[in-house]
Order: structure tokens, then sequence, then C-alpha cells
């Protein structure tokens, strides 16, 4: 299991927990084009996210 932070901040928050089966995405406080250059950015495949799970109703979680 991996966890990589794409984005922490007031500008947006985006965390990819990455198991073996799949990923996990927590929050997208980005916009779905910076959070697609995050994850290649980072070696993630964007296609093995299986569930976004959104904390809470701020920009910064539901930018994307």
């Amino acid at each position: 299991m991996r966890c990589t932070m794409l984005a922490s901040g007031s500008k947006g928050n985006c965390v990819v927990i990455d198991g073996g089966s799949g990923s996990l995405l927590i929050d997208a406080g980005l916009s779905a084009k910076e959070c697609l250059l995050r994850l290649e950015r980072a070696g993630i495949d964007a296609g093995r996210i299986d569930a976004l799970l959104v904390t809470h109703e701020h920009t910064d979680i539901s930018g994307c």
C-alpha cells in the first residue's frame, strides 16, 4: 500500500491511497486537469482509481 499526497493546503487537497488491486482518491480540491497531471507525475495510473472519498464540502476539497 502506498499513500501519495498530491496537494495539501487552502488551494486544494488531494491524496491517493494505492493498493494492490486499485486506488482510492481522497478529496479532489484541484481541477480535473491538475489532478490528472499530478497523478501522472507521481506515476499513478488514473484508470486504477476505484473510488473518490470527499471528506466535506469546501472548495479546497471538492474542486475537481
